[in-house]
């Protein structure tokens, strides 16, 4: 595909640099009504390791490369401009836009982005159908017998490469029929395919995974009727949401059976995303009022909804099957989001601004009752709930901030600010969170040699209603606290610094730290601390010439509490507690120089970054544990770089050679996603997985590159 746009190119290069670019030739003292640029050529590489990891979102593949295209006509009424990136290749973008001043505007995009998981991973399972997924029968009934054992039919695995693509279309509409009146249509769709690691499980101590198929389009529209002059605005709208799923649901053979029985399956069967629409109203306005102060509003109202068909209970032949309550899911939600923003500037050293925010997800699908169900496909257990909990939740947000800049300080404004978010719950064992959050900070802003921002934050969150009998009843532990509700204090404070001694050099400073402490988590996590240091250095002596350097080091703390007991006695025995201790330093930096002037007719640019990682998970035990000593786990490693080098040589005004160099390297050590753990797909006696492990690579990119002005 890249080698006919390569073609196509060249045709449209050699047709331009005939008659039809001299025709175009403007009379002196006009201007020319189309100009554009392109850049091609041919592109090399050579990798080592694992090729996924080190494109991810790119398409890094030899052979003849359109890398750039711009091209623009302007007739003094009308513009038109279009550009590419990438032709041919998975990570090709198209755009363009055509405009009249005050009047219309139509543009359009369409961007392909790929996602390479793995080049290496492996399967034994085969699919004959979408979402359909069999290993061969006589692997089953002899693991099941077992005179075969995983190890022994694992080398039977087939390759393949997982990856999928998202591909991007959108168009955007703005008209404008009276002065102050602009009417506005965006039309967006997004088609995802091809394949995403999954796991499905056959009781807790099997794992298996598969490629689950990806094929799915999301389609949005919005659209708007907007008046504005210089004191007010008013603007009302539509928005829909359509997704459409091809493949709902996964079945999936069980390698180690082949027959059904009542504690042992030999398929299962899984839901995947279901097919869903919302449809939303909106409406805001703007007012501006005496004493520089200004009022804006925005009220949506919306629905979402979905009524895929629901799956059984079981694919277990050996159980019988259970009714469900209905055929469809019936998931309905009404969602009611509004924002209210007051800004005021009543003296010239003051300035005042006050917000509202609220979210209402109201989930009204009706309740599904469920007195038994199957679970992991291999027993029928009583449902402790009865059914479906609808969750729901009203979230509410204010915020205020005032800000002071006194004359006898210049440059410099003194800002306190408050906030405060509470948010009521339905079917959650904690109803309601409150957050109080207070912060102050020093800006000083306008000066020709210093810039600086420094401020601080303290918040406390705490959560009221809390009903442990719920805890008991899914036999958990009653101070077990879920991260998003558990009572949280935190701290933060940053400063950055900007410095300009003389107008070549540009000099800046980033610290920042912060810590959240959960009083009430006796289990998960319980301390998490962070701190960043960075420095860094612009030096620009002349136009075209410049050359920057930055490092950075940040550093996290955690601490998290588990208790690792079986039901009884052992449930609360506090010498079967332990602890992980997590910590981690990360350094990066950055070098780059920019020199378009150094040597006439060059352009040269050159830039080194460096990310390295380091962290360690330890496992901790109280001073009279009951608890066998851990094996400590070693650490893991991530150190990843990257150079760049870009050279250009312009053999006459509208001709240029260069040529491009990339370097990527990626160093990992990981003892649960990296080589050592996932070297082999039949991990263990029960589980067999994909080998889509943490790989290290590198790669050494050349492109050669011609670029063409008209």
């Amino acid at each position: 595909m890249q080698k006919f746009y390569y073609l196509i190119l060249v045709a449209v290069l050699l047709g331009r640099s005939g008659g039809s670019v001299l025709a175009q030739q403007p009379a002196a003292g006009d201007v020319a009504p189309a100009s554009g640029s392109v850049d091609f050529g041919v592109r090399m590489s050579s990798n080592t390791g694992d090729p996924a990891r080190n494109q991810r979102y790119r398409d890094l593949r030899d052979g003849p490369t359109v890398d750039r295209l711009r091209y623009t006509h302007d007739d003094k009424k009308w513009v038109f401009s279009a550009g590419a990136d990438h032709l041919g290749y998975r990570d090709q973008r198209y755009f363009g836009e055509l405009r009249q001043a005050g009047k219309f505007k139509l543009s359009f995009e369409w961007n392909q982005i790929p996602l390479f998981n793995s080049a290496g991973t492996r399967t034994l399972f085969t699919s004959p159908a979408p979402g359909e997924f069999r290993i061969d029968d006589s692997i089953q009934k002899g693991l099941e017998a077992g005179t075969l054992r995983l190890a022994d039919v694992a080398p039977q695995a087939l390759s393949f490469d997982l990856r999928s693509r998202r591909d991007i279309a959108s168009v955007n509409v703005v008209v404008t029929p009276a002065r102050n009146l602009d009417l506005s249509l965006k039309v967006k769709t997004t088609h995802r395919g091809g394949k995403q690691q999954w796991g499905v499980g056959f009781g807790f101590s099997n794992e298996f995974e598969v490629p689950a198929p990806l094929d799915n389009r999301s389609t949005d529209v919005g659209s708007a009727l907007e008046w504005a002059n210089t004191r007010a605005m008013v603007r009302v709208g539509y928005d829909g949401s359509w997704f459409t799923n091809q493949v709902e649901s996964i079945i999936v053979d069980n390698p180690l059976r082949f027959t059904d029985t009542t504690s042992a399956v030999s398929q299962g069967r899984m839901a995947l995303w279901p097919s869903s629409h919302s449809n939303t109203v909106n409406t805001a306005g703007s007012i501006k009022l005496p004493a520089h102060s200004q009022i804006t509003a925005y009220l949506s109202v919306g629905t979402w909804a979905q009524n895929a068909a629901l799956i059984p209970f079981t694919v277990n032949t050996a159980i019988a099957p259970i009714p469900l309550d209905r055929p469809t899911a019936e998931a309905d939600a009404r969602v009611t989001a509004m924002n209210y923003t007051a800004s005021s500037h009543p003296l010239r050293e003051v300035s005042l601004t006050a917000r509202f925010k609220r979210y209402n997800f109201d989930n009204r699908t009706p309740h599904f009752a469920i007195t038994n169900y199957v679970r992991t496909d291999q027993s029928v257990v009583t449902s402790l709930l009865g059914g479906n909990e609808p969750l729901g939740y009203v979230r509410d947000h204010f915020d205020a901030d005032a800000s002071y800049t006194p004359k006898a300080v210049p440059f410099t404004a003194f800002r306190v600010g408050f906030g405060r978010e509470e948010i009521e719950r339905t079917h959650r064992y904690v109803e309601t969170t409150r957050e109080n959050t207070v912060r102050a900070s020093v800006d000083v802003s306008g000066n020709a040699y210093v810039s600086l921002r420094t401020g601080v934050e303290r918040s406390m969150l705490k959560g009221t209603g809390l009903d442990e009998e719920v805890l008991d009843e899914i036999g958990e532990q009653a101070s077990l606290r879920q991260f998003d509700i558990s009572d949280r204090n935190r701290n933060r404070l940053s400063t950055i610094l900007q410095l300009t001694p003389i107008a070549t050099v540009g000099i800046n400073l980033t610290v920042a730290t912060g810590n959240d402490h959960r009083p009430d988590a006796a289990f998960g996590l319980q301390h998490l601390d962070n701190r960043t240091y960075a420095l860094g250095a612009d030096y620009v002596p002349s136009d075209g010439m410049s050359f920057g350097a930055n490092y950075g080091y940040e550093t996290y703390k955690s601490r998290q509490m588990s208790r690792q007991a079986a039901s009884g006695v052992q449930f609360t025995d506090p010498t079967r507690n332990w602890f992980t201790n997590g910590a981690e330093r990360v350094h990066t930096a950055n070098i780059s120089a920019d020199l378009l002037t150094l040597v006439p007719k060059t352009e040269l640019r050159m830039s080194y970054d460096l990310s390295r990682s380091r962290a360690r998970y330890d496992y901790v035990l109280t001073a009279d544990t009951t608890l066998v000593t851990p094996q400590p786990l070693p650490v893991l490693i991530n150190d990843l770089r990257h150079g760049t080098f870009d050279a250009r040589y312009r053999l006459r005004r509208d001709f240029a050679i260069g040529l491009v160099y990339w370097h990527d390297s990626y160093e990992v050590q990981d003892f649960a996603l990296g080589l050592s753990a996932l070297g082999r797909i039949d991990i263990n006696t029960g589980s067999l997985l994909l080998g889509n492990a943490y790989l290290p690579y590198t790669d050494n990119t050349f492109m050669l590159r011609l670029s063409y002005l008209w």
